[in-house]
């Protein structure tokens, strides 16, 4: 089966040609690696700090209006729900004494379950221990999640944020209690550190342009052994097109900064206040999309209200 992807070099060409990175805020070879004095320039310039007042703690999730949230509804025609969330694999702990005593650590990508069954009564208990950050687990960063030189969103002190004995007293996922439901966008691109003249040439493609209020998801073909994710020098696009969430079916790093760790998880989550969703499981998804030739369609989420929490494990829809 033929996913859709970038396959016109025509259309690469006429957008570079037509200079689609000279837009304010973006370097003039969005092909360029991002250096870290124009990477720092980005998070002071670029960031949303401050735009929807002093005591936000939304972020770009301001954007998902009731507007967009009907717009979103509006692409709804057939009914099919598709999960975005890849399958965790699961430890048994057969002695629940000993769990609780020890509190081991869980596996990246697993939960330890214990599980509990009362034949007389009729009932059947489990509890589950999940360590959902990492590189494996389907899940939503909060915006407490990360820190850029000592600060979080909207200019706030790390320190202040976050803490080992009291979690995130701000910025965390306990803000998405209403849920989440917006247009969601998917580009389907294996194997590619994906750069601003891919999206564009894969718009024109598919006559789909990202807006404000979007949930943009890539598929970078991890599960048949792809390697990708957004490129750095997106950045400007991510501002320029006033995205709402960003995922992906990796943890979204396509590319390196020097002296930057995870330079889209920072930008993102602390100078745009976009929430990230890392290891999607996309490939029903993508599959889903090329089958109706539809590439947009209702996005649903609804976090854990876990209270001072930094995100939650989670199972996202699409709904077509």
């Amino acid at each position: 089966m033929k996913r859709m992807g970038v396959t016109g070099g025509l259309v690469v060409a006429m957008i570079l040609i037509c200079g689609s990175a000279t837009r304010a805020g973006a370097q003039g070879d969005s092909g360029a690696e991002v250096s870290k004095a124009q990477y720092d320039t980005w998070m002071m310039e670029l960031s949303n700090w401050g735009r929807w007042g002093a005591d936000d703690e939304l972020g770009a999730l301001n954007l998902i209006t009731p507007d967009k949230r009907l717009e979103a509804a509006s692409l709804v025609t057939r009914g099919t729900v598709v999960s975005m969330a890849r399958e965790m694999t699961i430890e048994r702990l057969d002695d629940p004494d000993q769990a609780s005593a020890n509190r081991p650590p869980v596996l990246v990508g697993s939960s330890r379950s214990v599980f509990d069954i009362n034949t007389e009564g009729g009932y059947f208990w489990e509890r589950y221990e999940i360590e959902y950050h990492g590189s494996a687990v389907s899940h939503l960063d909060a915006l407490c999640h990360v820190a850029y030189n000592g600060k979080v969103y909207n200019g706030l002190d790390f320190e202040d944020v976050a803490s080992k004995e009291d979690g995130c007293t701000r910025m965390g996922v306990a803000n998405l209690r209403e849920g989440l439901i917006t247009r969601g966008v998917l580009i389907d691109m294996p194997g590619r550190a994906v750069r601003r003249e891919d999206i564009e040439a894969w718009e024109a493609e598919t006559g789909i342009t990202i807006s404000p209020g979007d949930a943009l998801f890539l598929r970078t073909g991890r599960d048949i052994g792809e390697r990708g994710g957004y490129h750095p020098s997106l950045i400007p696009f991510f501002k320029e097109r006033d995205i709402a969430l960003l995922g992906a079916d990796v943890p979204q790093e396509g590319g390196q900064v020097d002296g930057v760790t995870v330079p889209v998880h920072f930008f993102a989550l602390v100078a745009l206040g976009v929430h990230l969703f890392d290891n999607l499981g996309l490939e029903d998804l993508a599959e889903t999309a090329n089958d109706l030739n539809q590439w947009e369609f209702m996005f649903m989420a609804s976090p854990h209200v876990v209270p001072n929490g930094a995100g939650s494990a989670i199972n996202p829809l699409a709904v077509f």
